[in-house]
């Protein structure tokens, strides 16, 4: 690899940092923004179970992917392997973390909560700087590579609206799951 490329390579993952720090702090006004609106529901947070803090960081990684390939023009099997690898490392770290992190009683919105986003999404740019830059051929994981972006969106567009039932899906506030109906009295439930 050229240097000069490498230098932009590089700053492009920084940027990427910044660009997903930045989209996860909007995406968690957005759905109040909108008016609890469908664009809130798919791109925000609806409440504050784990998975709804966790899954703008993940939208926002795999825009940042799409806009490096579209910028950068590498290799494109060797950028959808390294980007598709990394972000399902940034999931299971993101969800693990927060998973042991609501054990231990932290709410969603702690400092704990966003110092383990921000080292599971440096770890994971880490991750597929060293896949991309690695010299291994990948155009026999390409294929799967695609499956598993599709998996990973009818997930990111599925678990909102029909949640799992489990710590990782349940509001941290009112210990329910998905959507929170307009009909719930927030205010008995935060008096009791």
């Amino acid at each position: 690899m050229k240097p000069e490329r490498a230098k932009y390579l590089k700053e492009m993952q920084i940027g990427g940092i910044l660009f997903c720090s930045l989209y996860t702090i909007f995406a968690g006004m957005l759905y109040e923004l909108s008016g609890k609106g469908l664009i809130g529901v798919l791109f925000g947070s609806v409440n504050n179970s784990p998975w709804e803090c966790v899954k703008p960081l993940l939208l926002s990684y795999l825009l940042w992917g799409i806009l490096e390939a579209l910028s950068l023009q590498p290799p494109l099997h060797r950028l959808a392997v390294a980007k598709t690898a990394s972000l399902y490392l940034l999931g299971f770290l993101l969800l693990t973390g927060s998973f042991i992190l609501s054990i231990f009683g932290f709410k969603t919105g702690s400092a704990a909560f966003t110092a383990m986003r921000l080292v599971s999404l440096c770890v994971s740019v880490a991750a597929s700087m060293i896949i991309y830059r690695s010299d291994i051929d990948y155009n026999f994981f390409f294929a799967p590579c695609v499956f598993l972006l599709f998996l990973f969106l009818a997930c990111y567009f599925s678990l909102t609206p029909f949640p799992l039932k489990n710590i990782l899906f349940m509001d941290s506030e009112t210990g329910l799951y998905g959507l929170i109906p307009d009909y719930y009295d927030l205010g008995a439930f935060y008096m009791t």
